[in-house]
């Protein structure tokens, strides 16, 4: 591997550890909100927002695969997930996305994670990357990038319909 400082490895153990379940929470979230609309249109996009977070969680898997091959620390996130202290406010804010019904759901998670906190992990997690020569990352956080971009319009856009719904 082609990595110039130690100290970033730790910055992908976490990013990758935090942010991986936390995609596959929105995975989840999106197909369930998917399948309880009745109008076609917040259904496919949600479905295939859904589709788009599964891809990004098994990105970033394969991430992990590879530099588990290099360095320790990788391989029991799942496991870790429900242990590490620093994950305890994401987890529990995807926890209670996913335990509300559709529209609030679609708010916290497509509004609020996406349309907010998304580009602030994201644009700095793709410049280290490349900083540090890291570049099969820098190629992953592009994919996301455009992603996220996507993900940010059919969001709003869901919200939109949703309180246009009863005018």
């Amino acid at each position: 591997m082609n990595v110039s400082n130690e100290r970033y490895l730790n910055a992908i153990k976490l990013f990758l550890t935090a942010v991986t379940p936390l995609e596959y929470q929105a995975y989840q979230g999106y197909a369930h909100v998917g399948r309880q609309f009745s109008g076609i249109g917040a259904r496919i996009a949600s479905q295939m927002q859904s589709i788009d977070e599964l891809r990004h969680v098994q990105t970033q898997i394969h991430a992990m695969s590879h530099y588990n091959k290099f360095f320790d620390g990788f391989q029991d996130w799942a496991h870790m997930h429900d242990r590490v202290w620093y994950l305890s406010v994401p987890k529990s804010f995807f926890e209670d996305a996913r335990s509300a019904g559709p529209f609030e759901f679609l708010l916290a998670i497509s509004f609020a994670f996406e349309y907010v906190l998304t580009n602030l992990l994201f644009v700095p997690f793709m410049s280290g990357a490349a900083y540090n020569g890291d570049m099969a990352t820098v190629t992953f956080g592009f994919s996301a990038q455009s992603d996220e971009a996507r993900h940010m319009t059919l969001g709003l856009e869901i919200v939109k319909f949703l309180l246009e719904q009863h005018e």
